[in-house]
């Protein structure tokens, strides 16, 4: 196999491109890895059913402090960045351009000479989750394998920064056989899903409000043995609950009338420098409120104009 590298001339033509096939950031998505997004979801916004996901405060972020990370991990490893690495650009692959990918940044092998053969490609990433470097998220790790074998290249690193006070990385080989079933699997999404147009099975109720936002009037489906078995669960389930929740709220009264107007409960024999507190029971702060039913009547026509029409949310009842 072999690749080709595109720079575009500008961040539009760049996300234009990129979104022509399946990047790195798509393949956990498509193995099922990804917990923010779906095959389905996916496969919506690149067939046109919904646009692309916006970028919001914390995928803007992510972008600009991409320098921040390669830094740190420039000190930490040594490895020398590679300066035009950073920028937009991508590497598509010659025999199935639908593979390209976009790394954040590519490094020279130490000791070796300066040439296509001897880069890595390093990954960026910023977290407000406390990341365990020897089970580091699964839809990283796809990206940045996804990213080597779409190169060729053999070594690789993650690095990401902690709520912007932490730093860690770990650095990976080309794992060649995980490679190629990543490969196999964007393929047939690909070829299947994209291409095919067909509809990538729905893993979740997000994945159904998407598809079916309301519901079709009469109509009805036969519960199997199974849903007949979780609809017998779930009420006996919402049973113990409300039992819980009846118990709870009896105890939470007793405390409230023994405490009357105080404001904390203490253990006894508590020392009076420091009590040990059983329950505080203190009034917020008070806020202000909007009287919309006095607006409504005061200003009936105002009212009606700021008014607009609201889709009812499906609702799930247990009978």
């Amino acid at each position: 196999m072999s690749c080709t590298i595109i720079r575009p001339k500008d961040r539009q033509e760049w996300l234009k491109l990129r979104g022509a096939g399946i990047g790195s950031s798509d393949v956990g998505t498509i193995l099922g890895l990804n917990p923010y997004d779906t095959p389905y979801q996916l496969w919506r916004r690149k067939v046109g059913i919904d646009p692309p996901k916006q970028e919001n405060f914390a995928m803007k972020a992510g972008h600009y402090l991409e320098d921040a990370v390669s830094l740190f991990y420039r000190d930490e490893s040594g490895k020398e960045l590679i300066k035009r690495s950073a920028g937009d650009w991508l590497i598509v692959n010659d025999d199935k351009p639908f593979l390209r990918v976009s790394p954040d940044r590519t490094f020279w092998l130490p000791d070796r000479p300066h040439n296509e053969h001897n880069k890595g490609i390093l990954e960026c990433k910023t977290t407000q989750k406390e990341i365990d470097r020897d089970n580091v998220p699964q839809h990283w790790f796809c990206q940045l394998q996804y990213q080597l074998g779409v190169a060729e290249y053999e070594q690789g690193a993650l690095a990401w920064l902690t709520m912007g006070r932490t730093f860690d990385f770990v650095e990976y080989g080309l794992d060649r056989e995980f490679y190629d079933y990543m490969c196999e699997e964007v393929e047939r999404f690909w070829v299947d899903n994209i291409v095919g147009m067909k509809e990538p099975d729905i893993i979740n109720v997000e994945d159904v409000l998407i598809r079916s936002p309301r519901h079709t009037l009469g109509k009805s489906i036969e519960a199997t043995a199974e849903l007949v078995e979780a609809c017998s669960e779930l009420k006996e389930l919402k049973e113990e609950l409300n039992a819980l929740d009846t118990r709870k709220k009896e105890l939470e009264n007793l405390i409230k009338i023994a405490m009357d107007d105080a404001e904390a409960l203490i253990a006894p024999n508590s020392p009076k420098a420091n009590p040990v507190i059983l329950a505080t029971w203190k009034a917020a702060k008070d806020s202000q409120k909007f009287n919309e039913r006095q607006f409504a009547a005061e200003n009936p026509e105002l009212y009606k104009s700021y008014q607009y029409s609201q889709p009812g949310v499906r609702r799930f009842l247990l009978k």
